[in-house]
């Protein structure tokens, strides 16, 4: 069996569908993914700031040790935040954009704690990918 090749532009993880039946409702899409991190071992908080034209949408995930809610609102001092276009939150929750390259491309933006991002994307993975930009 031969191996395969390994190099410094393989394939960057994807993560596993959150689209719903509504494909365009962004609010289902953290829903989705509050159901796929309810056995995570992490906590924290996360928010996910969803720019449309103008306007600034705040979804955030609480993890703890009764697993992974949702809600609607702004925090002050998340573990992590996540900004970025309504257009590219939908490709990535689609699994058709890779979080690190839109973040590499300059389409998404992040505050905060970067391990717990990265432990949260293995969770959601769709696929093996690699999982650092670097």
């Amino acid at each position: 069996m031969a191996k395969a090749k390994h190099s410094k532009y393989a394939k960057y993880v994807t993560v596993r569908s959150l689209l719903g039946r509504k494909k365009g409702d962004v609010g289902e899409t953290f829903e989705r993914m509050a159901e796929m991190l309810k056995k995570s071992a992490d906590n924290g908080s996360i928010q996910f700031r969803i720019v449309d034209k103008d306007q600034h949408r705040y979804w955030n995930l609480r993890l703890d040790a009764q697993g992974c809610s949702v809600h609607v609102e702004r925090l002050n001092k998340p573990d992590l935040e996540i900004i970025t276009k309504v257009e590219t939150w939908l490709q990535m929750a689609g699994g058709k954009l890779s979080p690190l390259i839109a973040f590499a491309r300059g389409k998404m933006r992040i505050r905060g704690d970067e391990k717990l991002g990265k432990r949260l994307l293995k969770q959601l993975a769709s696929s093996e990918g690699k999982t650092d930009i670097c």
